[in-house]
């Protein structure tokens, strides 16, 4: 079946600076939401012979984790990430993980069948919906009669540090940029909104979560700043600043960052829903 993507906006993101940064810096993204990852698949139990499917699976993290508990089942893990997808596919050969298969999917659109799996999860991935409602109805389509979804999506932007301590952020508080507005990862902090869109989408027995976790970004203010750097908000940013402008941005920034370091490296806290319901 081809491709088809709804979301063109975010569809490109991912495809583009966003996908080829969340790749590169794999392996420290595992380490900022790996505590927050176990508490969805200790929530999403999943057992042996289900059939599962991982939503916005990125490189394959989750999935692979899912494939391991499913043992006898599957798993599928879709994203609209080309190269993601490409990777994911990677990492689970590398890991002899038979039972996971990888598609480029928008799975607001996609068909995936009518009650085929017995398990929808996610890890941070549900939050960029052009229409979350249609999107969420698509996923209770896919899900037989008593399935289970769970996920994990941010909770505010004021509650999440590594979401305000940035090189945008910082350049606002100088006055050298506007600040940077809540951004879609943050469409479903409200409870009361993902609550209606579930309800609205066919499920039940909506619980919310609380999952507060602290998060590892990396293993000293250096090394956070060299990451920070990097990122394409922040390149594009000090291209812009002479260099007395940006060393006063990066002296800033070092300093935000030193208010969570410790000599077991610089940690925030990270604070998300835990979201299960059931198809009805």
């Amino acid at each position: 079946m081809a491709f088809v993507a709804v979301n063109v906006e975010q569809a490109e993101d991912w495809n583009g600076a966003s996908g080829r940064e969340f790749i590169e810096q794999r392996e420290r993204h595992e380490r900022v939401l790996g505590r927050l990852r176990t508490r969805l698949l200790a929530a999403t139990a999943v057992q042996d012979g289900e059939y599962v499917l991982d939503v916005g699976c990125g490189c394959g993290e989750t999935t692979i984790l899912a494939a391991r508990a499913a043992g006898s089942g599957h798993v599928l893990g879709a994203d609209f990430s080309r190269i993601q997808v490409a990777e994911a596919r990677r990492l689970a050969a590398a890991a002899g993980v038979a039972n996971a298969r990888f598609e480029v999917a928008d799975v607001q659109v996609h068909r995936f069948g009518a009650g085929v799996f017995d398990v929808v999860l996610s890890s941070f991935g549900v939050m960029f919906f052009d229409d979350p409602a249609a999107a969420f109805a698509n996923l209770r389509k896919a899900l037989r009669r008593g399935g289970r979804l769970a996920f994990v999506c941010w909770r505010t932007r004021a509650e999440n540090p590594v979401f305000t301590t940035g090189f945008a952020e910082e350049a606002a508080v100088l006055g050298l940029r506007e600040m940077p507005g809540p951004g879609a990862a943050f469409s479903l902090a409200d409870t009361g909104r993902v609550g209606a869109l579930l309800s609205g989408a066919g499920f039940g027995g909506i619980e919310f979560a609380k999952a507060d976790e602290p998060m590892l970004i990396g293993r000293d203010v250096d090394d956070v700043l060299e990451y920070e750097r990097a990122s394409p908000s922040a390149t594009e940013i000090l291209a812009a600043l002479s260099p007395a402008q940006a060393g006063e941005l990066t002296r800033h920034l070092r300093d935000r960052l030193a208010g969570y370091a410790s000599p077991a490296g610089v940690t925030m806290p990270g604070a998300a829903w835990l979201v299960t319901a059931q198809a009805v």
